[in-house]
């Protein structure tokens, strides 16, 4: 077992628990309704009952993981020839570890998804406290862009700075 493996895996399953976590205090925290969007003067002008974005954001977070985790179980069903034809460039690495290594790429990105909707959960409460109010969120998207940048670059450079496979 690779430390990639290792780490991807974690990350995914420690993301899904503290999604859960933060989602608990969250619907614990929120008013009701909450402000889900804010206009010009700051203050919120669209709302959603807090029992709707909890269900929603649970469906959504099942959902996306339920689909990722299909997605894995079918690229470990295709044989590892393919995958030499597919990504003709990584050849000399040998089917197998492109298999692995896109497995683990897949995990990363339910990581990443998990651990982006965590933070925005966790904003989307602090916004709605008159306490946190006026805190500057901009933040947000470029984790989200630095996230999406390492996750892209994670495959391609995982795949050159592995050894060419030898036969034995």
């Amino acid at each position: 077992m690779s430390i990639d493996h290792f780490v991807s895996r974690f990350w995914r399953v420690a993301s899904i628990i503290a999604f859960g976590i933060t989602l608990l205090f969250t619907y614990r925290g929120l008013p009701d309704p909450t402000a889900v969007h804010f206009g010009e003067s700051g203050r919120g002008d669209g709302f959603l009952p807090k029992e709707e974005i909890f269900y929603l954001l649970a469906a959504l977070v099942t959902f996306i993981n339920v689909l990722i985790l299909l997605l894995i179980k079918n690229i470990q069903k295709v044989p590892v020839a393919v995958f030499e034809k597919i990504f003709t460039i990584f050849q000399s690495k040998g089917g197998e570890l492109i298999q692995k290594v896109l497995c683990n790429w897949v995990h990363f990105l339910a990581a990443g998804i998990n651990t982006f909707l965590l933070l925005a959960l966790r904003i989307l409460l602090l916004l709605n406290d008159e306490r946190t109010f006026d805190a500057d969120y901009s933040y947000l998207p470029w984790v989200g862009y630095l996230l999406i940048a390492a996750w892209i670059l994670y495959f391609p450079f995982r795949l050159v700075l592995s050894a060419d496979f030898k036969e034995k």
